[in-house]
């Protein structure tokens, strides 16, 4: 195996774990959720049956046997709910899978001595009432406890066994076969627990996977969108960006009564030097430009993100006043003339800037062939400079 094959192997095993992870870590928090509505639910079974069988077992057994209970009820949904708290902030849930399988079997312990303790053979009603409440039990306890079969596994056999072990040491035809039944009614609970933390598991896998599809999908519509917007080459927004940002200006100039300007950039003598030093030269001066207008843009306030809408033609959209606007043409002019010349080789870049004021007679639709008159004139009066009308 390959060190390319270890890695992708060991990428594959961690991504494994982790959905595991967060499988148990669900399964855990459904359990969680219904322990509240269950321990109670116990509580009433477990008062009837005290009342019913006290005279076999004896009053004052019956009474402490229930009292185990209610104190075993009530810590389990103090510490269940103390350890969820902290499983969530640290996100490590292995203390509280064992405290609810500690909490279960501790339970089925309690359950099942109360089925030996209220056992009389004598009484064949109460056996089979006996049999019955504690069978309801352990059926009761399947759907909230099977969220994470060891659970429920933990809780019924503690629950179940010891009453079937005593109903086999009296000997007797009649209480084995009722032991074999006993026996045959816990496997057929147990296989169903794990039938139902099977379905569980494929719920959440599922849910799972359309939150990984949704979170998949939304990251493919942000690409798509960058893809769409935004131009490849400089990473600055593409014409089809521009005209939203366009149409949005104008309309918070408008609502706002406020002037907006537009700066066309172009490159000078563009195709001349992307003759003399090649393509790969002209995509970085493309590059170079783009950044520089980026970095002048975001320090200045009520500038917009300035576009690529041609070639080697840019745009900026700022919401300013004619001075302000033929101020940061300037800027921009001497920062492309400064910044990019290297090797001898000189790079410039005419502007045109024009401003619409809402009111006016020319109307923002008009702006931009305003700043596209003003370039040219920028170009025919020698480049390198800002032209504003």
């Amino acid at each position: 195996m390959t060190q390319l094959d270890k890695t992708l192997s060991a990428r594959e095993d961690e991504a494994l774990h982790t959905v595991v992870d967060r499988v148990r870590q669900e399964q855990l928090r459904l359990l969680v959720r219904h322990l509240h509505l269950v321990l109670p639910g116990s509580l009433a079974i477990a008062l009837l049956l005290a009342w019913g069988f006290g005279t076999q077992a004896g009053t004052v057994r019956a009474v402490a046997w229930f009292l185990a209970i209610v104190v075993l009820v009530g810590v389990r949904l103090l510490v269940v709910k103390r350890v969820m708290r902290r499983a969530e902030e640290s996100g490590d849930y292995r203390r509280l899978r064992q405290v609810l399988l500690l909490g279960a079997l501790v339970s089925g312990c309690i359950w099942g001595l109360g089925g030996v303790l209220f056992f009389d053979p004598r009484d064949a009603y109460g056996f089979a009432l006996l049999v019955i409440v504690l069978g309801g039990v352990v059926a009761g306890s399947l759907g909230p406890h099977s969220y994470y079969f060891p659970n429920y596994a933990a809780f019924a056999v503690p629950t179940m066994t010891p009453l079937i072990a005593t109903v086999f040491l009296q000997g007797s035809s009649f209480y084995s076969l009722v032991g074999v039944a006993m026996i045959f009614f816990l496997l057929l609970n147990l296989y169903y627990s794990k039938q139902y933390e099977g379905m569980v598991l494929r719920s959440i896998q599922l849910q799972f996977s359309n939150e990984d599809l949704l979170q998949e999908l939304k990251r493919t519509n942000r690409q798509l969108h960058r893809y769409s917007f935004t131009d490849s080459l400089t990473g600055v927004g593409n014409r089809r960006q521009f005209d939203l940002d366009y149409d949005a200006a104008c309309g918070r100039a408008r609502a706002g009564q406020t002037p907006l300007s537009l700066l066309l950039l172009d490159v000078d003598y563009f195709k001349d030097y992307n003759d003399r030093y090649g393509h790969a030269a002209g995509d970085e001066v493309l590059q170079g430009i783009a950044a520089i207008l980026l970095e002048v843009c975001q320090g200045l306030d009520h500038c917009g993100q300035p576009a690529r809408i041609g070639g080697e033609e840019f745009a900026v959209l700022q919401h300013g006043n004619h001075e302000e606007a033929e101020r940061i043409g300037e800027l921009l002019r001497r920062e492309i003339e400064t910044r990019l010349a290297r090797q001898g080789r000189r790079v410039t870049a005419s502007i045109g800037v024009a401003t619409w004021r809402p009111g006016e007679t020319m109307g923002p639709e008009m702006l931009f062939q305003a700043a596209d008159e003003n370039l040219y004139r920028a170009k025919a009066a020698g480049r390198n400079r800002v032209m504003a009308g």
